[in-house]
C-alpha cells in the first residue's frame, strides 16, 4: 500500500488524534496511530487509549490495500521537520514497517503490527442511538460555561462530569463540586418524547472543545448509546465512555426566593476582586462583599500581610449586608459570562447566592455558597 497526501493533511491528522494515544501504555500499540485506507481517495487516522477513541479522515491518493500502525510521538516529531508539501507513506514488503518520503528526505520507520490495534469507532453498526444535533460553537460555549465547576475529587465520580438532561425540546447541562453549581439551558430543534439523562466526563468535553476549535464544521452530532457517547463531524468521530451513576438532584439546590437583586458591571467587579486579592489569605481565599445603597465594598485581609479594599458602583436598594465568598469561584463564574452587566441574587448572608448574566437567553446561572464572615 502507498499513501500520498499533502503535508498539511498529514500534519492535521497527526495533530488531531495524537492526544488520544496512551502516553504510558501497558499495550505498546496504544501509543501508536493507525493509518488505514477508507476509499481510493481518503485515508483515516485512528487513535485510542481504550477510554477514548478518535477517527479523522483526510483526502489522499491510495494504491493497494492495508493499514499501518506508527508511533504517535515519532510522527509528531517527523511532520514538524518536513519541508516538502507532499508526503508519501509506503509499506515495506513482508514487514509491518513503512518508508516515508517527503521531498528528498526519506525515513524507514519500524512499526507494530496493525492487526494488534483495538477496533475503534463504528457507530454505523449500532442501533437505538439517541441523536442530538447542535451548533458546534454554541455547544462549545455551553461546555465552557459549566465545565469549570466540576469536582476534581475522584471519590465522587459522578461529580467529575457534566450532567445532561433532555426534556422535550430543552437541553440542560449542569455541574457541581459541592461548593458551587453551574447550569445552562438550551432549546433544541427536535422534540424528545422521553426524558434523557447522562453524565459526560469533563476530560471528554475538554477534548470536544479542542477538536471543535480545529474543525470547521458548523454542526456537531451527539450519539448516545448505553454507556458511551459519540461526537461526530463530517470527517471526524470521537468516542468516550459515559460516567455510570446517579447525579444529585441539583435542581432542588437552586433557590427561588432570593429577594435581593443586585446589578453590577462585570468587568469592574472582576478588576476589583483581582486588585484586592493581592492581600487575600491563600489558605481560605476569602473576599468579603459589603453591599450598601448604590455601592459595593470588596475587601480582603491576611493577618501577616495586611488589608485591601476597593469600591464599585452597583444597583442595590436594600439594607446593608456583609457576606463573603471564595474569590476564585466568583472569578471563574464572571470570566465565563459575556454580558456587560451581571445580576447577583441573594436572600441572606449564608444562603446560596446566584450570579448570572443580565438578560441571558440561555438561563445560565452560577450558584455559589457563601462563607461565614469572620
Amino acid at each position: 500500500m502507498e499513501i500520498t497526501l499533502s503535508k498539511e493533511d498529514f500534519a492535521s491528522g497527526i495533530k488531531i488524534v495524537e492526544k488520544i494515544t496512551a502516553q504510558k501504555a501497558i499495550q505498546a500499540i496504544l501509543s501508536n496511530i493507525l493509518i488505514e485506507k477508507v476509499s481510493s481517495d481518503r485515508v483515516k487516522f485512528c487513535a485510542t487509549d481504550l477510554n477514548f477513541a478518535i477517527n479523522y479522515k483526510v483526502p489522499a491518493e491510495i494504491t493497494g490495500e492495508g493499514s499501518v500502525a506508527v508511533s504517535a510521538k515519532k510522527m509528531s516529531e517527523l511532520v514538524s521537520r518536513l519541508s516538502s508539501t507532499q508526503v508519501s507513506i509506503k509499506t515495506i514488503d513482508d514487514t509491518d514497517n513503512v518508508k516515508i518520503k517527503s521531498g528528498k528526505a526519506e525515513f524507514d520507520i519500524i512499526c507494530l503490527n496493525p492487526s494488534e490495534f483495538p477496533k475503534v469507532i463504528d457507530s454505523s453498526t449500532e442501533e437505538n442511538f439517541i441523536t442530538i444535533v447542535l451548533n458546534k460553537n454554541e455547544f462549545s460555549r455551553c461546555i465552557k460555561q459549566v465545565i469549570f465547576a466540576v469536582s476534581i475529587q475522584e471519590t465522587q465520580p459522578v461529580l467529575t462530569g457534566v450532567c445532561f438532561n433532555i426534556e422535550g425540546n430543552a437541553l440542560e447541562m449542569a455541574s457541581t463540586d459541592g461548593n458551587r453549581l453551574t447550569r445552562i439551558q438550551k432549546e433544541l430543534s427536535e422534540h424528545y418524547s422521553e426524558n434523557i439523562n447522562f453524565i459526560v466526563p469533563s476530560k471528554t468535553l475538554a477534548e470536544v472543545m479542542r477538536i471543535s476549535s480545529i474543525i470547521e464544521d458548523e454542526n456537531i452530532t451527539l450519539k448516545i448509546y448505553k454507556n458511551k457517547i459519540i461526537f461526530e463531524f463530517e470527517n471526524l468521530t470521537f468516542q468516550s465512555r459515559l460516567i455510570d451513576g446517579v447525579y444529585p438532584k441539583y435542581q432542588q439546590l437552586i433557590p427561588e426566593n432570593n429577594d435581593k437583586k443586585i446589578i453590577v458591571d462585570r468587568a469592574e467587579l472582576i478588576n476589583a476582586i483581582d486588585r484586592v486579592s493581592v492581600l487575600v489569605n491563600d489558605r481560605t481565599n476569602v473576599v468579603k462583599f459589603n453591599f450598601s445603597a448604590g455601592q459595593l465594598e470588596v475587601m480582603a485581609e491576611t493577618p501577616e500581610a495586611g488589608k485591601s479594599k476597593d469600591y464599585i458602583d452597583i444597583t442595590y436598594d436594600y439594607d446593608d449586608m456583609l457576606t463573603a465568598f471564595n474569590y476564585k469561584y466568583i472569578l471563574d463564574a464572571l470570566k465565563n459570562m459575556d454580558s456587560k452587566n451581571i445580576e447577583i441574587e441573594i436572600s441572606d448572608v449564608l444562603a446560596a447566592s446566584i450570579f448570572k448574566p443580565q438578560g441571558d437567553e440561555n438561563n445560565y446561572i452560577c450558584l455559589i455558597m457563601p462563607l461565614k464572615v469572620q
